[in-house]
């Protein structure tokens, strides 16, 4: 059994967790990432990771290894966190050295989709699969991507498995990525919660604009609640967004030939509404063979897949290092 040390960087929290390679969460600690000063994280990163093990009745050179959920842009390659969209004073931030220089222990830094995929790999709903695809499906929509049993990462960048940044419409709604007619554009959850703000904004008696918790900013619960009472205009878009989804899940199908296909955030949030007609329009999109063969299941794991994120990639970096 190897002890694992995980550090993931979200947008709004950070957190530490001390666990094993059998998925057992031995410890971890969370703290507001808002508007941080990386100078005055990082320490933090080190002083929580001390503290776990201690409390844990272990040192930290007792840790086999750690692993760094962070988002992307970045430098992949020498774990540096370029320009994270939610942290902006975070720029250029060389983490994976200072853990290393601080923690006296080797680790790993992975784009925080590709650790999802890890988590679901390892310890939730892909286990036992050798070819498996992890999607997000939250804000936006990130993917991971295990193939013969391996990560994939792509070339120099390490940037494969962008599958929310697939073109799905030629000249298509526009992306915050800066590129038109993504997957994300049609089928992200800030995307949708955008185009439903724009094109109620003149209609404030419209289910969706009354159901919003906030005056003018609709969302996907407010979009789920006005499909579950049959209003129109959100079983117009909810059936779109449905059929967007089979669409570029097909592709991703056809491309990759996947034992299983797992969802995040949206398909165990809001469950059966959102998978079957997602399921039901998929033979539109891909090879029956291919189809027949392929689950596509929510995420075991949950809200809890953070804890696991970056101790499932400390666990693959010593897979791939032949450490375990």
């Amino acid at each position: 059994m190897k002890l694992l040390l995980g550090v993931d960087v979200g947008g709004t929290k950070i957190g530490v967790g001390l666990g094993d390679s059998s998925g057992k969460i031995l410890g971890s600690s969370y703290r507001d990432n808002r508007d941080t000063d990386p100078n005055e994280m990082l320490p933090w990163i080190v002083s929580e990771a001390n503290r776990l093990t201690a409390e844990a009745g272990v040192k930290v050179s007792d840790v086999a290894a750690f692993g760094i959920s962070a988002p992307f842009p970045a430098d992949a390659a020498r774990g540096i966190m370029v320009r994270p969209p939610n942290n902006p004073h975070w720029r250029n931030v060389a983490i994976l050295d200072y853990l290393r220089d601080n923690l006296k222990i080797d680790g790993c830094f992975e784009n925080d989709a590709n650790c999802g995929a890890l988590a679901e790999w390892f310890f939730g709903a892909g286990r036992g699969c050798k070819d498996f695809i992890y999607l997000t499906m939250s804000t936006g929509i990130g993917g991971g991507i295990i193939a013969s049993g391996n990560l994939v990462r792509g070339g120099k960048t390490l940037s494969a498995g962008e599958l929310g940044h697939i073109c799905i419409e030629l000249n298509g709604r526009q992306c915050s990525c800066g590129m038109k007619g993504c997957y994300e554009a049609y089928c992200g959850g800030r995307a949708i919660a955008n185009r439903m703000a724009q094109e109620l904004k003149d209609q404030p008696d419209s289910m969706i604009m009354k159901l919003a918790a906030e005056p003018g900013k609709p969302d996907m619960r407010t979009l789920e609640a006005a499909y579950r009472a049959n209003d129109p205009y959100a079983v117009a878009l909810w059936q779109e967004m449905s059929l967007r989804n089979a669409q570029a899940i097909g592709l991703f199908i056809n491309a990759f030939n996947p034992q299983r296909i797992v969802l995040g955030t949206l398909a165990w949030a809001v469950g059966d509404i959102f998978i079957d007609p997602i399921l039901k329009e998929l033979p539109r999109f891909c090879w029956k063979e291919l189809l027949d063969v392929c689950e596509i299941v929510p995420s075991e794991l949950k809200r809890d897949i953070s804890s696991y994120a970056g101790i499932a990639a400390a666990l693959n970096y010593l897979k791939e290092n032949g450490k375990i």
